[in-house]
């Protein structure tokens, strides 16, 4: 390893999804330098659930694509210039590069895309330890490529969101008020594009299915995009058995504390699979055309160097079950047959309740569904 620094920067300016599987670097940095101390830098909108994590120092914000002018009146490259032992970037954008060679002092360690040989020299002469971008590997194993060079243990890669008394009250308040006592599961039917969506009629009858099965009640939820709220209503519509709805209402560490305490979750190829996926919580997720080879839920209990169970079809490992058409056209990594992102996938609408269904019962297993508890405490 190196000298043990003193501060630490992790830049990922990058979406949810990317942030949340860059927690488990922050566990092994903490481990191997428990006095250090660590600061994340990340897009506004991104990262505000790492402000709970007892682990970070402090959270600092880029506002998206900011000119230098704008970035210096903003003010996070002041706030970091020239004061990291150790400074890490977590993709190979450039704007992340350029933080991390303004913030570290000894170490800068950065990926690189490799080729054309010439077109990122200059990454590559400036970090002291460049990294060649891994293109098809899972995002969180980008935490494994990091401490292997920087030669720290890693014997598993963890994904954590923290959550605090003052979440839990939050869930369980929003719980009770709507009359949730028994055991319930959960249907997140969004995604960011809607190339990613599902047919809602398909999760109604899916949540119908679950309800009558398994005497589980269903909780639909949403972000607070007006949008969102507004399909989450007509989609419940469909349901012959009403589910409870929570629309927007949640932070994301309160929406992790709420998918711990479930019994089951349902959902996209979407930021809240992944904090479903660091929570144990049995869950199901239908992707289309992304590469299941990169974006496969991470299994905690797994070992660092998971692979995706399978290129398609139905892939299962640990707690994480992926429904993706065994299709020769999948994964295409596109953003739907037009590549606009403004229609949803044949692919993933040519899935079926029943094939969901199956997928339920793969994941529920030998499993022993929790008791209904008042959620209290943290999960530090």
């Amino acid at each position: 390893m190196i000298p043990a620094p003193r501060n630490i920067l992790i830049a990922n300016i990058r979406l949810i999804g990317d942030v949340i599987l860059t927690t488990p670097l922050i566990g092994l940095l903490k481990e191997a330098y428990p006095d250090a101390a660590i600061d994340i830098l990340v897009n506004r909108g991104t990262g505000e659930f790492l402000e709970k994590d007892p682990r970070i120092r402090s959270v600092i914000y880029s506002h998206g694509r900011e000119t230098g002018a704008t970035q210096a009146r903003n003010g996070y490259l002041g706030k970091i210039f020239r004061r990291y032992d150790l400074a890490i970037n977590m993709n190979a954008s450039d704007r992340g590069t350029i933080a991390i060679l303004l913030a570290g002092k000894r170490v800068r360690i950065g990926f690189y895309t490799g080729s054309p040989k010439i077109k990122n020299l200059w990454q590559r002469l400036l970090l002291t330890h460049p990294i060649p971008f891994p293109e098809d590997i899972q995002v969180a194993r980008y935490c494994q490529i990091v401490a292997q060079a920087l030669n720290i243990p890693h014997d598993h890669l963890v994904v954590k969101v923290f959550w605090d008394d003052q979440d839990a009250a939050k869930v369980n308040k929003v719980l009770e008020e709507r009359g949730v006592a028994n055991q319930f599961f959960v249907v997140h039917p969004f995604a960011r594009w809607i190339y990613k969506f599902w047919d809602f009629g398909k999760f109604a009858a899916t949540s119908d299915a679950i309800h009558e099965r398994y005497g589980l009640q269903p909780v639909w939820t949403s972000s607070p995009s007006p949008e969102e709220k507004a399909l989450l209503v007509d989609a419940v519509a469909m349901c012959r058995h009403k589910p409870v709805l929570i629309s927007g209402e949640l932070t994301l560490s309160q929406m992790t504390c709420l998918l711990g305490h479930a019994a089951l979750y349902l959902g996209l190829d979407t930021a809240v699979s992944h904090l479903a996926a660091s929570t144990g919580v049995p869950m199901v997720a239908l992707y289309g055309p992304t590469f299941t080879s990169r974006w496969f839920p991470w299994y905690n209990d797994g070992p660092a160097d998971q692979e995706c169970p399978s290129e398609r079809g139905l892939l299962h490992r640990g707690n994480c079950v992926v429904v993706q058409k065994d299709l020769k056209c999948v994964p295409c990594g596109k953003a739907g047959c037009d590549d606009s992102g403004c229609f949803a996938s044949p692919c993933l609408q040519d899935v079926t309740a029943d094939e969901v269904l199956s997928a339920v019962a793969t994941c529920l297993t030998d499993v022993t569904l929790p008791n209904r508890n008042s959620i209290t405490g943290t999960n530090k």
